[in-house]
């Protein structure tokens, strides 16, 4: 990425609380919205220091950015004695899913997470949500100190259609951590058991399933095989870049209803490479889609199965593919998300 902004440089810490994770490093490497802010930061002529856990926290740093505000608390502590402001940011689930997936949102979290959760609101030098009904709700209903709304950006230099637009493959795609708690909220499911009844209408069609598999991976392919689709459903597990961008714009469609997106950042790569996708109206999802996806009740089987049979009779039109990426450009891109950290940058920086 190209500094596109004139800043004063600054030491930043860049801080993911990811102590389950052995390597923390790889995390910041991998995962797409982690990994957009890091190079945009670097781009603004910044030297960011990395930080997955509380040990590795730099001392000498200007400014803290953390994800998440669970365990902000550290940084904001280091950053009272110190007078260094700390900037936090990530998805802050206040009500979705109530009741429905144990501690996924705030509503539903221990008393000390939310106390923890209530004292980085307060004490954070500045807030970015990442979404529009997230800084709505939370602003409404919790005491928030300088909240600023701050989009995630997608690369649309990489995720694009490219020069074989108007080509699709035989397949739907999905993308998604295996996890109990993921494979609810993603409805994975709901994705195999649709699709087996979409395999008996048209049986020479496959999905592939890309992620991390979790505990919930063999629940996956037992579903595969009583829906009798477990010849036609490909379990890759986690795949590349490159990997992902290739199913992005050969898939059919991808597929992602979900119960709760934060943002939805592989939805919005999907749109950017001119893939048809189907989703539902959940949380952020409808800011990022626009009018450029098929959307579908969480979990509603038939209503699945009936959308993918849909995008299977949609011919691939490069002018909705332009559409789509035109979206994306308009409202999600690189230079509004970097010209955003960099007025925040420059509004909370420390004098040298």
């Amino acid at each position: 990425m190209i500094a596109l902004y004139e800043s004063i440089p600054m030491r930043i810490c860049f801080f993911a609380n990811m102590t389950n994770h052995a390597n923390w490093r790889e995390m910041f490497e991998t995962v797409e919205f982690y990994k957009v802010d890091i190079e945009i930061l670097r781009s603004l002529g910044h030297d960011v220091v990395l930080a997955g856990d509380f040990k590795s926290l730099d001392k000498t740093a200007d400014i803290y950015y953390c994800w998440w505000w669970t365990y902000a608390f550290y940084p904001i502590l280091r950053s009272i004695v110190g007078r260094r402001p700390v900037i936090v940011t990530g998805a802050f689930d206040y009500d979705t899913c109530h009741g429905v997936i144990p501690g996924l949102c705030y509503l539903d979290r221990p008393l000390w997470q939310k106390m923890l959760m209530k004292f980085a609101l307060k004490y954070a030098t500045c807030n970015l949500f990442i979404s529009q009904c997230e800084y709505d709700l939370v602003t409404k209903h919790l005491p928030v100190h300088n909240p600023i709304l701050s989009p995630l950006a997608i690369n649309t230099e990489y995720y694009n259609p490219g020069s074989r637009a108007s080509e699709r493959s035989d397949y739907f795609f999905t993308v998604s951590w295996s996890s109990s708690t993921n494979a609810k909220r993603k409805c994975l499911d709901s994705i195999v058991e649709a699709f087996g009844r979409v395999a008996r209408v048209r049986p020479e069609l496959r999905l592939v399933m890309a992620g991390k598999k979790g505990d919930h991976y063999d629940t996956l392919v037992e579903l595969a095989h009583q829906a009798g689709v477990a010849d036609r459903v490909d379990f890759v597990g986690m795949i590349s870049d490159e990997e992902k961008l290739h199913h992005y714009r050969r898939c059919l469609a991808y597929v992602q209803p979900t119960l709760f997106e934060g943002f939805g950042h592989a939805i919005g790569e999907a749109l950017a490479c001119g893939a048809q996708v189907i989703t539902s109206p959940s949380g952020a999802v409808p800011e990022v889609t626009g009018k450029h996806a098929l959307l579908v009740r969480p979990n509603d089987i038939e209503q699945l199965a009936k959308a993918m049979l849909e995008a299977v009779d949609s011919p691939a039109d490069q002018n909705l593919q332009a559409e789509q990426l035109q979206h994306i450009q308009t409202h999600f891109s690189i230079e509004q998300r970097t010209k955003q950290l960099a007025g925040v940058i420059d509004m909370v920086k420390p004098s040298r």
